[in-house]
Formats: C-alpha cells, sequence, structure tokens
C-alpha cells in the first residue's frame, strides 16, 4: 500500500507538474507576442523620432536660409538708403551748379550786350577770372580784335526762356 499510495502521489505530482509546464509555456508564449508587439512599437517610436529630427533639421535649414535672405534685404536696403543718400547729395550739388551757372549765363550776356555785370553777395565773373595780360613786345602771336560795335546778346547765344527755364 504504501508503494500504492507513492505511485498515486508520484502520478499526481507529475500531473501537476504537466499542467504547470502547460499553463508556463502558454505564458511564455504569451510573454514572447506582448514583446513582439512592445519592440514592434519601439520601432515605431524609433522611426517616428528619426522622422522628427529630420523635420526638425530642415527647419532649422530652412531658418538659416530665412536669416540669409533676411541678411541679404538688410544689405540691400542699407546699400538703397546710401545710394539715396549720395543722390540727395549730388542733387543739392547739382541744383547750386545750375544756379551758378544761370547767374554766369546772366552776366555773360549783359557783358556781350555791352553792361557791366551785376553785383551781388557772389563775386562776379569778370572777378574770378584773371585778365589776359598783354602779348610781349616781341611776341609774333595774333592779337585778337575788339568788334568795332557790340554785337547784340541775341544773335551771339540764341537761347529763349524756355533754355533757362529749366535752371
Amino acid at each position: 500500500m504504501r508503494a500504492a499510495e507513492a505511485a498515486r502521489n508520484t502520478a499526481r505530482l507529475i500531473e501537476d507538474t504537466v499542467v504547470r509546464v502547460k499553463d508556463g509555456s502558454s505564458l511564455v508564449a504569451r510573454t514572447s507576442e506582448k514583446f513582439t508587439g512592445v519592440a514592434a512599437s519601439a520601432a515605431k517610436v524609433g522611426e517616428l523620432v528619426g522622422e522628427i529630427a529630420a523635420a526638425s533639421t530642415e527647419q532649422a535649414q530652412g531658418i538659416t536660409q530665412v536669416n540669409a535672405a533676411v541678411g541679404e534685404m538688410d544689405k540691400v536696403t542699407q546699400q538703397n538708403a546710401a545710394g539715396a543718400e549720395e543722390s540727395a547729395s549730388a542733387s543739392e550739388q547739382l541744383n547750386a551748379q545750375s544756379e551758378q551757372l544761370k547767374s554766369m549765363v546772366g552776366d555773360l550776356m549783359r557783358v556781350v550786350e555791352g553792361h557791366r555785370p551785376a553785383e551781388g553777395p557772389r563775386e562776379s565773373v569778370a572777378r574770378r577770372r584773371p585778365v589776359p595780360k598783354a602779348p610781349a613786345r616781341g611776341d609774333h602771336r595774333a592779337k585778337a580784335k575788339a568788334p568795332s560795335h557790340p554785337a547784340s546778346a541775341a544773335k551771339l547765344i540764341p537761347l529763349d526762356d524756355t533754355d533757362l527755364g529749366e535752371f
């Protein structure tokens, strides 16, 4: 009897062990499936992180390009401002020169007509220009002869009011 009882205990132990092994195998299979799912999810997360990194790199490059473009625009704006200042200065100089030229033409016309140039706050043309010296005695160059009668300014300088109106 003891042997029979021991055999029964052994059979029960074997049956319990077989059930536990089956349950363990089932648990290992389910765990393996879950780990496979976790590994797939981790791979998907890795791919998404890679895509995010690539997008961030592209954004950084885009921002760099925008910064470069803004820098170029700033440079061009500064060049345009400098050009505008130079143009304004040149315009002021041209305006002053045109006023001076207008005055000189008026003086010249009065001189040609036989009148004295107008005196004012500026020097007259005659005072600014040195008078040429008479040639020395032995100088054989031809002398300019003064006209016997003064010619009118209109004949010598054919201008009308529209020619000087722009000044």
